[in-house]
């Protein structure tokens, strides 16, 4: 207050902008560290199970559970930024010409069914579906890049096109769900 009586608006408006900024600036670097999270674990978690696809279980439950717990629009895009930022570093081993990509994809399309599905009963089921349709998307790519420069994957020379196609939606699908319900019970865990 001054001395006359009035209120001092400009300190308390720009203190509230600072502390909002903040905020989203942590908001914005949690992000990025989730899709850091996501690809790193991608590239450590070692499970020969000669299935394609398989790590969608692990990458789209952090994807869509990070997606689910910010209020930025295009949160998984923001994540898809820490993906592609660290997968330019040598570190993670991977050969892929286009896996950064590939591998953004899926967060691409997680923010075009979480923006443009309206709450509802079954929002969180159509969400695990984008999240399955998400993950399909990377041999999708793959499959339009080998056919296009005869690069070679060998999940297709394995397993042909179809398979890594509906095995990576299963995976991504079960990955958004798991996401969801650890998203949903931490939810219900904080409110109590």
């Amino acid at each position: 207050m001054i001395m006359n009586g009035s209120v001092q608006q400009k300190n308390l408006s720009k203190e509230f902008l600072t502390n909002l900024t903040i905020e989203k600036v942590l908001e914005v670097l949690l992000l990025i560290i989730a899709g850091v999270f996501a690809i790193v674990i991608h590239a450590r978690l070692r499970t020969p199970i000669n299935i394609p696809g398989h790590h969608g279980i692990e990458f789209m439950a952090i994807i869509l559970g990070a997606r689910l717990s910010s209020n930025i629009r295009w949160a998984s895009s923001i994540s898809a930024l820490g993906i592609g930022i660290f997968i330019l570093f040598p570190v993670l081993g991977f050969k892929d010409p286009m896996m950064g990509f590939n591998y953004m994809l899926p967060c691409f399309m997680v923010d075009l069914g979480y923006n443009y599905i309206k709450d509802g009963k079954y929002r969180n089921i159509i969400l695990s579906i984008f999240a399955g349709i998400g993950y399909m998307m990377i041999p999708l790519s793959r499959i339009v890049f080998t056919l296009s420069t005869g690069y070679p994957y060998s999940s297709f020379i394995k397993h042909g096109f179809f398979t890594p196609l509906a095995t990576f939606f299963i995976f991504g699908f079960l990955g958004g769900t798991l996401g969801t319900g650890i998203y949903l019970l931490g939810k219900r865990i904080i409110k109590k």
